[in-house]
């Protein structure tokens, strides 16, 4: 009952601020369509270089996560141009002999890898763009590589777990068993499956499920952590202490919701479609906070005043799934094109950009998967 009560404070609070003059509401069609055109054309301008690279002017870097983020929206934005120049630069200069990507790289010293380790969450990103390019783009190839890579993934990127097995972090992860909940890509494996018939990638996506929704049955747990240890028989350990990695929820884990929410609405699957992530719990942590921090321990306490956009990109379309009045007036007051358009030319701004584009195209319908089919 408390908990409702809260929630129902919290869809208040954003209207009420959503509706103030000024933030009228707008034909649903009009101004977020001609935004997601406008902040491609403009993301390509700030972010892509002319050779194919992402280059994340904050951190100074190259990934193959930018790279992933890249070949998603050219694809879903129907940029061949674009795509066919990301992909080439991505193959050429972080492709591994083992058909994964290179995480790191650097354009520096005449470029060169900087960690030839890997990010399970690009590979998969990268190996459902080039699905999508084949069928978008007639290009046969594109489809050729995505199942090559699939293959590669689960041979050096898996791990057992009971029923089957599971995408790890990264091939560095394999050996101590490290999991990130944000890179399992629910909406891309019926795709994959379709394309990969020996990979067993729905009893992935099933068993991915398992794990989510295990780790947030926890006493005390309301949110899904960054990594995670987990055993054979599923059970879970902190990563504490193990370099850089998070226990918390943060940048990384805010995108669960955001890949929950998409495998409801491109494949509408059940168990995406019942809130496995429980986004009740963010509900409840806007209503306490009155907005999103960018760090919270997994029991829901606060470990940060700095908030980011991008985590209101990542939250949208689940919202709108299932508290769609108050997604709407998230929009209204913190995604709209009039607060976002500042962003665009930013160039330290990268996560911002990729984060709340995904955010809105897939709250607003923009998103699509033709191959294969809906459930």
């Amino acid at each position: 009952m408390f908990q409702t009560f809260q929630r129902r404070l919290a869809v208040l609070f954003f209207l009420v601020f959503a509706f103030m003059p000024g933030c009228r509401a707008k034909p649903a069609d009009s101004p977020i369509e001609a935004f997601l055109g406008t902040a491609w054309t403009a993301y390509k301008e700030v972010f892509i270089r002319p050779e194919g690279y992402v280059w994340d002017e904050a951190r100074q870097e190259v990934t193959s996560e930018g790279q992933s983020y890249a070949l998603l929206r050219a694809a879903w934005m129907g940029d061949r141009e674009t795509f066919d120049r990301v992909f080439a630069w991505t193959e050429a200069h972080l492709a591994r002999p083992d058909g994964l990507y290179s995480w790191q790289w650097t354009p520096h010293d005449g470029g060169r890898v900087l960690d030839a380790n890997t990010a399970t969450d690009a590979d998969q990103d990268i190996a459902f763009a080039l699905i999508l390019a084949a069928d978008a783009f007639k290009t046969p190839s594109y489809r050729e590589r995505a199942k090559a890579l699939l293959r590669a993934i689960r041979h050096g990127e898996g791990i057992d777990v009971d029923g089957g097995w599971v995408p790890c972090a990264g091939n560095w992860a394999v050996a101590d068993r490290i999991i990130n909940f944000s890179y399992f890509t629910f909406y891309a494996y019926p795709h994959f499956a379709a394309l990969d018939p020996e990979g067993d990638w729905l009893g992935v996506r099933e068993r991915c499920y398992d794990l989510l929704t295990r780790f947030l049955a926890r006493n005390g747990v309301l949110l899904p952590a960054d990594f995670a240890l987990v055993d054979t028989a599923g059970s879970f350990a902190p990563v504490a202490g193990r370099g850089t990695l998070s226990d918390d929820f943060s940048f990384d884990a805010m995108r669960v919701y955001w890949r929950v929410a998409l495998d409801c609405r491109l494949n509408n699957h059940p168990r995406a479609c019942t809130d496995p992530a429980r986004v009740t719990s963010i509900v409840d942590i806007l209503s306490r906070d009155g907005q999103l921090f960018t760090r919270y321990a997994v029991t829901g306490t606060k470990k940060s005043h700095i908030s980011s956009v991008s985590f209101y990109g990542s939250i949208v379309p689940a919202l709108g799934l299932f508290y769609p009045q108050l997604a709407d007036a998230l929009v209204k007051k913190n995604l709209s094109p009039a607060a976002l358009t500042p962003l665009l030319r930013d160039p330290t701004r990268y996560y911002d950009n990729n984060w709340t584009w995904f955010g809105l195209a897939a709250w607003s319908g923009r998103l699509s998967a033709s191959d294969g089919p809906r459930e």
